[in-house]
């Protein structure tokens, strides 16, 4: 957790900056952190960060177009060496907030303010609200932290006033999956798969929302939003079902591998781990170049390094139970006999895994 000092530090660096650009992931604890900041200054451009695991190079495109006087980078575990430089080469000072382990090296590191809630890893939502502790902005706080697993200190009071939203005595995990809080917090990070434009309309309405209600509410302003994330929500049942399907409830595992158009892997493994609290889980989005995979479950971090250290190209870490990995689509059997070693899986060559088109 964040000391005092730091929060008073980082709200300092945001409140002197006149024209902050703000890059966050591409999930609801990212979008959040971005929505409560921006609220709170009445100032700054968004952008999302859709390369994975670190910030690239890329991405100084959209520097030097919006010519910031500070670029605040919300939800990443890494960032590229060129990012940094590319930043420091211009003048404009990093700040960066996160809650995971970084691998980034610490020369690229000490190019930026870097504040970490690493290792007891408080959602980056959680961290922006207590910079500014705006009451207004509390429930965005809340959606944001739900959606990253982590039921924060003002959830009570949130639970108390809000018990449609959100029961009290409930657990983060039961929240996501089982409440309205939680079911905004997934619409949210469907509404996120969608094209720029939409997304950008999206969070135009949601820089002024008052309450979740603004979100749950279908208007002119609200449509595509939930249009697209009807869509999504119909996509990911249909997921749930056919891995339910060919489950052996006998294993320890639940290998389960979909290709299209649509990467939910992160909401798919998060609602299979819910129902089989006992199992691995491991989701994989199959691309013709590489997998997306998600990893669920006791040990999934330790699970995750083991089975991507012996892979070049294959990057993976997240949190102890919760992780995500790239791997070549030409490694991705490796993966499959990495983890069949790691889990002491018998007969792993008819894994419980259906392929979806």
């Amino acid at each position: 957790m964040l000391t005092s000092s730091q929060l008073e530090e980082i709200r300092d660096q945001l409140e002197a900056s006149q024209n902050p650009l703000f890059f966050y992931d591409n999930d609801v604890d990212g979008l959040c952190s971005f929505l409560i900041l921006r609220r709170a200054l009445d100032r700054g451009k968004g952008v999302i960060i859709k390369s994975f695991p670190d910030l690239k190079e890329q991405y100084t495109k959209k520097v030097d177009e919006l010519n910031p006087d500070a670029i605040i980078i919300l939800d990443k575990a890494d960032i590229s060496e060129e990012f940094a430089n590319h930043a420091e080469q211009k003048g404009i000072p990093i700040l960066w907030i996160d809650h995971h382990k970084t691998n980034t090296p610490k020369q690229t590191v000490d190019k930026t303010s870097y504040y970490t809630s690493h290792p007891s890893a408080e959602p980056v939502s959680y961290i922006a609200q207590k910079i500014f502790n705006r009451p207004q902005d509390i429930w965005l706080a809340i959606i944001g932290c739900i959606g990253d697993v982590y039921m924060p200190d003002f959830a009570q009071q949130f639970s108390q006033e809000n018990p449609d939203l959100l029961p009290q005595n409930v657990d983060a995990f039961t929240a996501l999956q089982t409440t309205t809080i939680g079911k905004i917090a997934r619409k949210l990070n469907f509404g996120l798969m969608d094209t720029t434009t939409n997304i950008l309309q999206l969070i135009r309405y949601l820089t002024k929302a008052t309450t979740p209600h603004d979100i749950l509410e279908e208007n002119s302003r609200t449509k595509q939003f939930h249009k697209r994330s009807n869509q999504l929500e119909e996509f990911f049942q249909k997921q749930i079902k056919k891995a339910e399907t060919h489950f052996d409830k006998n294993s320890p595992i639940l290998f389960f591998t979909y290709s299209g158009n649509t990467s939910m892997s992160s909401e798919i493994s998060n609602r299979l781990a819910f129902d089989h609290k006992d199992k691995i889980v491991i989701v994989a989005f199959l691309r013709p170049e590489k997998a997306n995979i998600s990893i669920r479950g006791k040990n999934a971090l330790k699970i995750t390094k083991a089975a991507t250290e012996n892979i070049l190209g294959a990057t993976g870490g997240g949190h102890e139970e919760a992780t995500g990995a790239m791997v070549p689509i030409s490694d991705f059997e490796t993966f499959k006999d990495n983890i069949k070693h790691l889990t002491n899986i018998q007969n792993y060559s008819k894994p419980n895994e259906i392929s979806l088109q």
